[in-house]
């Protein structure tokens, strides 16, 4: 057996031949910048092996791609590449930057959520029957159902056989007076004496990237509590496809997946109920929201053909089991539902941002984008919209962008360039520069365009007269931080491929938005609103995002950041019948089409990959600005 000593904590970790150095640190607790789950294509999980490299397999050609020639000599590997072949000690040292910072990280946790009115599903109420006798000898069952049926005025009242098992003594106990606690017409809770203690729902957003509970009192609508966590799947896969990819391999892998995600969410409902003062008992309803693959993950289900063409899910309705069942410490006769999805990839977190924002109410035609690793698009209004979804890539969240991070401390988050090419940049809670995320580098690549630094497919302009413009083996790039200003003691630099890689995300970003746009036969002069959804979008600047070309040039009055919309969507749920036929009504109702198979997209992709775009009359307010600066 080998042995890895973790620098700089000196922390000593029991390691086998076979197993990769990110294997052994996940396992022991140590979480890195693993953005493409262990296949070595993201280049963020570097380690420097002090001691012991002769017990490693050489280098990859993943490893050639990412490490500089210096790194190399200096003892550098990717912790994914490095697997362990002999049983002697390693000495693994892991630089800051490669370490991941899920505590810090900057979350938009509440979203825009419309008015209605207070009818949840879970609801206590008070019932008082009368004694059996000779003369009214009917069942305590019937005699509790009988006087709900007329109470509910329905015929459809239910419990389960648990609840049977209680209602004798109960019912006796109390002297016939009883508090009981409904989930729509099913008995899911019955106590002696009339409980003065509110019911609790629980809503769930499973993000890519993070997971959000709001604890929700579902007898006046107030959200008590929020709290939230990177998903630890993270270790797994930056993006959907590598952790379907993982589960595919085996059924033991996807059970993994589903346990993180299970034993995460509990862990949450244990903050949000101690931080509250509450019973995790009084929690009767969790409802579900994540993308079609995040759905699958949750409820266990195979992802095998839902990962490749054409993409088909187990399940589509909503569905509900109960909470013994999910594995989630709530009410143990709580319901567990999980709202609809539309396709294998728009799911249950795109309709309840369709339900937040009041999508099937909208007159007049908006477009709603859910920007994240994969984008959701929904263009047109009540009478018709459509739906598609488009991989955005992990770009706008740091992944493959040399120095890209998440919005935690440190990161570079806005950037503002003077006409002399000097820098002024703000960081996440104003810590000294680590790195540069998404919004950072929407600013940055936007100045460097209006500035005339790059050109329109994002090139460096030669003869920029700007001290800030380098070259190295990596190719040409701009400091945006001077290394005596950072963290990390290294100068954070924007290459040019990292812009040709931020390129690709807003290209099939805007790919997407357009095509919708022309399925719907819209143009944005159409368009009512522009709502951005999910916390990456909550942050960018509206006006730079057009400049990139990321989203239509529509007036920067229609365009409105609508923050976590999805979780909104599961408190709405939560909250109202109505809105919970609303969202079976969005997922049937909304007209899907699979961008990857529309004979436009290519070349809007195509199209949309220089700045602001090759066809710059889409873009006139910006078209001026480019004239006035001949770029």
């Amino acid at each position: 057996m080998a042995k890895i000593i973790l620098e700089p904590e000196g922390k000593r970790i029991p390691a086998h031949r076979g197993q990769t150095l990110l294997q052994v640190l996940s396992d022991s607790g140590v979480i890195l910048e693993s953005l493409c789950g262990g296949f070595g294509a993201c280049g963020k999980d570097k380690v420097l092996i002090v001691r012991g490299q002769e017990s490693l397999n050489p280098l990859t050609r993943s490893e050639e791609k990412f490490l500089t020639l210096d790194e190399a000599r200096k003892g550098y590997r990717l912790a994914c590449q490095a697997r362990i072949i002999e049983d002697w000690d390693i000495v693994v040292f892991v630089p800051p930057e490669s370490r991941a910072k899920p505590t810090q990280r900057k979350v938009v946790s509440e979203g825009y959520m419309r008015n209605v009115k207070l009818d949840p599903l879970v609801k206590r109420i008070k019932v008082v029957l009368r004694a059996p006798s000779l003369e009214d000898p009917r069942s305590d069952y019937e005699r509790l159902v009988d006087t709900l049926r007329k109470m509910l005025e329905t015929n459809d009242v239910k419990a389960s056989l648990d609840v049977l098992r209680e209602i004798p003594d109960k019912a006796r106990n109390s002297n016939w007076s009883l508090s009981l606690v409904l989930w729509g017409n099913e008995i899911v809770s019955i106590e002696e004496t009339t409980s003065q203690r509110p019911v609790y729902g629980l809503a769930v957003d499973i993000g890519t990237s993070k997971i959000v509970v709001h604890l929700v009192n579902l007898e006046n609508g107030k959200i008590e509590r929020v709290a939230f966590a990177e998903n630890p799947q993270l270790s797994y896969g930056e993006d959907i496809m590598s952790r379907m990819s993982y589960a595919n391999i085996g059924p033991e892998n996807l059970q993994r997946l589903h346990r993180l995600l299970i034993d995460a969410i509990n862990s949450l409902i244990e903050k949000v109920v101690s931080e509250a003062g509450v019973s995790s008992e009084d929690i009767y309803e969790a409802v579900i929201v994540g993308n079609t693959a995040m759905h699958h993950f949750f409820l266990g289900l195979p992802t095998r053909y839902l990962s490749s063409s054409p993409f088909t899910p187990v399940i589509t309705r909503s569905y509900s089991l109960e909470a013994r069942e999910a594995g989630l410490k709530i009410n143990r006769r709580g319901k567990v539902t999980v709202l609809p999805v539309i396709a294998g990839y728009v799911g249950a977190d795109a309709v309840a941002d369709a339900l937040s924002t009041g999508l099937i109410e909208k007159r007049e035609n908006v477009l709603l984008v859910d920007i994240g690793t994969n984008t959701e698009i929904f263009a047109g209004n009540t009478e018709d919209f459509v739906t598609c979804s488009t991989p955005s890539g992990p770009a706008l969240e740091g992944g493959h962008i040399t120095f890209g991070m998440k919005a935690v401390d440190g990161a570079i988050e806005r950037v503002t360039i003077d006409e002399g090419g000097d820098v002024e940049y703000r960081t996440i809670n104003n810590a000294p520069p680590s790195g540069i995320c998404g919004s950072g580098i929407i600013d940055a690549v936007a100045q460097l365009f209006l500035r005339g630094i790059i050109d329109k497919r994002g090139k460096f302009v030669e003869g920029s007269a700007t001290e800030r413009l380098i070259r190295d083996e990596k190719g040409r790039g701009y400091v945006i931080a001077w290394s005596d200003e950072t963290s990390i003691g290294k100068n954070i630099v924007l290459w040019e491929k990292d812009i040709s890689e931020f390129l690709l995300a807003k290209a099939a970003i805007y790919a997407g938005i357009s095509i919708a746009i022309k399925r719907r036969k819209l143009d944005p002069e159409n368009l009512s609103e522009v709502l951005i959804a999910g916390s990456f979008g909550y942050y960018i600047d509206p006006f730079h995002a057009k400049v990139v070309g990321m989203i239509p040039d529509v007036e920067l009055e229609k365009i409105k950041f609508v923050g976590n919309t999805a979780i909104a969507g599961a408190d709405l749920a939560l909250l109202s019948r109505k809105a919970r036929e609303e969202a079976e009504i969005i997922a049937k109702r909304a007209r899907y089409f699979e961008l990857s198979l529309d004979p436009l997209f290519n070349k809007e992709f195509a199209y949309a990959l220089q700045l602001p775009h090759r066809e710059l009359e889409r873009f006139p307010s910006i078209a001026e600005i480019v004239a006035r600066k001949d770029l």
